[in-house]
């Protein structure tokens, strides 16, 4: 069991980085252009930046490349098993799908009329993985590597890794809330 809790985390670091990306390196013209949707609210808001997606895609896939690097040094077969250029697609579909997810998590906070930074239990910490699941789902990667243990793993340590990870982005002041 400890094995695939591991082998979880590991597959999902492409996914998993590429908002703490986001945070570090966005900022700058927001990708709603500051429009408002039919109910009066922004569309998503400030927090969602041009050069916070891209950043984040970006570091999602630099991180899929250095896991990638590592097992090929050390003869480990899960990424680098596959082909580079293989492995590079399947890295940018996870990690677009993983702020895709973000993204639609804000518009749904916003219909809500949940303001930036608000708690949103569930939704917080799950809506950029079923959207990198989705994104990635017809890629031979996912098909071979994430079987439904794999799945049901990441469905159950995200939210606790997320609270993780936020709270140690909250101390370390990269953002304002701790969740």
């Amino acid at each position: 069991m400890f094995n695939l809790l591991i082998k979880t985390i590991w597959l999902m670091l492409p996914a998993y980085t590429p908002n703490n990306f986001a945070v570090l390196f966005g900022g700058g013209k927001p990708i709603d252009l500051g429009k408002k949707f039919i109910d009066g609210e922004r569309i998503l808001g400030d927090g969602k930046t041009f050069r916070g997606f891209f950043a984040g895609v970006l570091g999602g896939v630099a991180t899929g490349i250095i896991q990638y690097l590592i097992e090929k040094a050390f003869s480990i077969n899960i990424y680098a098993k596959y082909p580079f250029s293989v492995a590079i697609t399947f890295f940018i579909l996870f990690s677009t799908g993983s702020l895709i997810g973000d993204m639609f998590g804000s518009f749904v906070k916003r219909r809500f009329g949940i303001k930036r930074g608000e708690k949103a239990p569930i939704l917080d910490q799950i809506d950029f993985l079923i959207f990198a699941f989705l994104l990635a789902y017809f890629h031979p990667i996912f098909s071979e590597l994430f079987d439904i243990r794999i799945i049901v793993i990441a469905f159950i340590i995200t939210p606790i890794l997320h609270r993780i990870t936020n709270l140690i982005a909250y101390l370390l002041k990269l953002k304002d809330v701790p969740w």
